[in-house]
């Protein structure tokens, strides 16, 4: 009898992770809200609930007999994934350890609590007691959505003069009107995927990340290998143990967000899932794994170890619009087709989609994954390719259909 997953979510980010799932001979419980959701045709069973709907979940779940739940590049749902675990008593997070990797104020709080390197930072709900701590911390500082998914709502305010744009921003993204500013950490911004088997950290994969322009600073491609001395690797692993250890995160791939000030790691955010912007994806390439079937694995408690039988160094970058509108045409030289380097082109959109300019993940139209010789020369190869192809928007068409 197959043994049955659920898997909350069928975004973009999920497909594979379900596809992976069929392709190892699991049945296949995808929840999500009815829409134009291209995970939703691919799932075995489709349940047409909120996944932040905990109660409906947890009934869900209970009710279909599910032996494992998992999802991955989305932190919407980690509550309830952790009402199940607790519920169910299968592998994976319970349910305080979700609600701290989700609500920023609860994760700096075990931070603190249990000494993990972070940027100082400070909750709010009122934007000029905000402000005026923003000003005694001094420029630039980072405001935050406390308990948006990713990238939404997070701004980097320059000055005095930006701080309001970037509260109504973060007040937007927000389902508690809470707020958090905090000290940016001036150094080298980098990446981590986590393997956690119960509660012990097994492996630790550092990446690099490419973000967009300040303010919104969004994640859109990694690379790997990242070049660390052995020194830095192993005070890596330490710090991002300890913050799993903190926050009680079990039996899943953790994305870390760190930056390197002055020689020494320092965490930034943690979640209690898989990254997204193509990381699955780098990190079986680079490894020569499969971190969709390690993610499946740990949440069946079937998990064998981690080996990296290779190291083929890859970057993956987002395609995006520069405009919002409706898409009149995409053109994609032989060149980019053609190249022997790449690897995945991928497109999320075909002419006639609307798209909007991009701020944020979602707002991705495709992506590309390329290998090269070094992380570096994949990272300009990624740029260089994406550079040649045309999305042509017609903005006097902006509403959505």
């Amino acid at each position: 009898m197959k043994k049955r997953m659920m898997i909350l979510g069928a975004g973009i980010y999920q497909v594979p992770l379900i596809r992976k799932a069929k392709k190892i001979g699991l049945e296949t419980v995808v929840v999500s809200p009815v829409g134009d959701y291209p995970g939703i045709p691919l799932a075995d069973l489709h349940l047409d609930i909120d996944t932040t709907d905990v109660d409906r979940v947890v009934k869900a779940a209970t009710d279909y007999s599910i032996d494992g739940i998992t999802t991955t590049g989305t932190d919407v749902c980690i509550p309830a994934l952790g009402k199940v675990v607790d519920t169910l008593g299968i592998p994976g997070t319970g349910y305080e350890a979700a609600l701290a990797s989700t609500a920023k104020v609860l994760m700096k709080q075990a931070f603190a609590q249990h000494k993990v390197p972070t940027a100082a930072f400070q909750p709010f709900t009122d934007p000029h007691a905000a402000q005026i701590f923003a000003d005694q911390l001094g420029y630039p500082v980072m405001v935050k959505a406390s308990d948006s998914s990713g990238s939404r709502g997070v701004t980097k305010v320059g000055s005095k003069s930006e701080f309001q744009f970037a509260y109504d921003r973060a007040l937007a993204a927000s389902r508690s009107a809470e707020i958090i500013v905090e000290d940016f950490l001036e150094g080298f911004e980098f990446g981590a995927q986590a393997i956690v088997h119960g509660n012990r950290v097994v492996a630790v994969i550092p990446h690099r990340d490419t973000v967009s322009r300040a303010p919104f600073m969004t994640p859109i491609g990694h690379a790997l290998p990242m070049t660390l001395s052995n020194s830095q690797r192993d005070e890596v692993f330490s710090v991002v143990a300890r913050a799993v250890s903190a926050l009680g995160i079990r039996d899943c791939i953790s994305n870390v967000d760190l930056v390197m000030v002055d020689g020494e790691p320092k965490i930034i955010e943690i979640g209690a899932r898989m990254g997204a912007t193509c990381l699955p994806e780098n990190l079986s390439i680079f490894s020569g794994t499969d971190f969709y079937e390690y993610l499946l694995r740990l949440a069946l408690g079937d998990f064998q170890g981690f080996e990296g039988l290779s190291e083929l160094p890859n970057a993956s970058l987002l395609i995006r619009s520069s405009k919002t509108g409706e898409v009149k045409s995409i053109w994609i030289p032989d060149e980019v087709f053609d190249h022997p380097d790449l690897i995945e082109l991928q497109w999320d959109i075909t002419a006639g989609s609307y798209v909007r300019k991009f701020e944020v993940g979602p707002d991705r139209i495709g992506h590309l994954i390329v290998k090269a010789q070094t992380a570096e020369d994949a990272e300009q190869l990624a740029h260089y390719l994406v550079s040649l192809i045309t999305v042509e928007v017609n903005t006097t068409k902006s509403g959505r259909k």
